[in-house]
């Protein structure tokens, strides 16, 4: 992780985003997230899904020590979140108020809205409801069962729809200026298995199950021994690959539109998204240092 501030507001830079929930955590307990706030979450993905249960709870509680609240908050993005659902449970914990997404004009994506919910059995913060609906007729019981329940809206967009005059936690993704998105294309591995496994293939590959795991599967036998490669079901490729031309102006149109929209970052968090390859290789060190020169200057005006 590296740090730097434009005035008072802390720019965090980390490898994956499932760990912005941990320094959006930093940010309110230094003060400066002192209610939810809305989130612009600029990204080539959406980081929406969700997420079911959890070991630990999500709540944090028995001690004012802040190294004990940070600490807690770290493992729980470490552990129990991954790079695509650490958003609704940051709604839940109270740092975001609604979700706007901002897409880049290269995914072809069509704008969205709609109100969401989210909450927890018994308000303990480990077993996850979504969609949950309050109607007239709905059962008192239910507010008792998910005392938490919080309402929050969500809206997807390129960047000159999003609204004006907000104080925001503004969360960037590299892979928004370029992005290799099909990842899983080039991820196989190889199992060494039994001969008698190996005899059973046509049983296994006729399981239909294995028709909802987006696995393909190949037998092989070499020098005696047997073996199953693993790998992902390919889908089409949408990678974006520009010229370093391309993405600081990319990176102009963002920040002079966030300018115009008259954005209030309270805290800045930007992922590499190195370690999970979304963000190319060749890309990382121009964008960040680029990134941050930009960022500094737009919280200096």
């Amino acid at each position: 992780m590296t740090k730097s501030t434009g005035k008072n507001t802390p720019i965090y830079i980390f490898d994956e985003h499932n760990e912005a929930f941990y320094y959006w955590h930093k940010a309110k307990n230094t003060g400066l997230i002192n209610r939810p706030l809305d989130l612009f979450h600029i990204d080539a993905h959406h980081d929406m899904d969700r997420a079911e249960a959890f070991k630990k709870t999500l709540y944090f509680s028995n001690s004012t020590s802040q190294e004990d609240y940070l600490n807690y908050f770290k493992n729980f993005a470490k552990n129990e979140l991954k790079i695509s659902n650490f958003i609704i449970p940051a709604v839940l914990n109270g740092l975001v108020k609604n979700v706007y997404f901002v897409y880049p004009d290269w995914r072809n994506f069509k704008p969205r809205r709609k109100k969401m919910s989210v909450c927890s059995a018994f308000g303990e913060g480990k077993i996850l409801k979504h969609g949950i609906k309050i109607k007239k007729n709905t059962d008192p019981i239910v507010l008792k069962v998910y005392p938490d329940l919080t309402f929050f809206n969500y809206s997807a967009q390129e960047i000159d729809g999003i609204p004006k005059n907000r104080k925001v936690i503004l969360d960037i993704d590299m892979d928004y200026f370029a992005c290799i998105d099909s990842v899983s294309n080039h991820i196989h591995y190889e199992l060494e298995i039994t001969e008698s496994q190996f005899r059973k293939k046509e049983k296994f590959l006729n399981n239909k199950s294995l028709l909802f795991a987006g696995l393909d599967f190949c037998f092989i036998e070499r020098d005696e021994k047997y073996y199953v490669q693993v790998a992902y079901k390919k889908v089409k490729e949408a990678s974006y690959i520009p010229t370093k031309e391309e993405i600081e102006s990319e990176m102009d149109t963002m920040l002079n539109t966030l300018k115009i929209k008259k954005a209030r970052p309270a805290v800045i968090t930007i992922c590499r998204s190195c370690i999970s390859g979304y963000c190319p290789n060749q890309y990382h060190e121009f964008i960040e240092k680029k990134l941050k020169q930009k960022l500094k200057m737009f919280l200096n005006q």
